[in-house]
């Protein structure tokens, strides 16, 4: 496997799991394949197989051509590792995590949770008000959580990632 194959069966192993990874390496290997070849080959369910290479596709990992069966009618679909820069793939990634983080900075900043001691739950203030501060899962009173770690985590992983440049940038 060249470079770029390499780096693309390994994001898929560690971005999807096994399943990917093994989808992608054979991909790789002969070009390109439909889903259904896919399947047999692999030994996988076929709607395993169309979950992850649809979650791939929607990543960039892999790309498609389709056709129309003649016989039946159906489009049949032929998968291949993507032509895009892996370089690229990796600063897309890395900004769609970058908003999901600042998402939920933002969210733990300007809500106060409540969490039930018992069961784990965890609760808005406003939620929190209208149960009367009481569990809905056990009717444990519920706890203020201090969500200053989670905050502080939160900031040191947008640091690091904004400081990221990969592939050696």
């Amino acid at each position: 496997m060249e470079g770029n194959a390499r780096v693309l069966a390994h994001l898929a192993k560690k971005i999807y799991g096994e399943v990917a990874g093994s989808i992608m390496e054979y991909i790789i290997e002969k070009g390109e394949a439909t889903d259904e070849e896919l399947s047999k080959r692999l030994k996988l369910d076929i709607n395993d197989v169309r979950r992850v290479l649809n979650l791939m596709f929607e990543s960039h990992l892999v790309r498609y051509r389709r056709t129309r069966d003649e016989k039946i009618g159906w489009y049949i679909y032929y998968w291949a590792p993507t032509d895009e820069d892996v370089a690229t793939i990796l600063e897309d990634r890395k900004r769609k995590t970058l908003v999901l983080l600042k998402q939920r900075l933002e969210q733990e900043r300007n809500n106060t949770y409540y969490v039930c001691p018992r069961c784990g739950e965890k609760y808005t203030f406003e939620e929190a008000v209208e149960n009367m501060f009481k569990c809905i899962e056990c009717g444990e009173v519920l706890e203020s959580l201090d969500n200053t770690s989670v905050i502080e985590k939160l900031e040191r992983a947008i640091e690091l990632l904004q400081g990221y440049k990969p592939l050696g940038d």
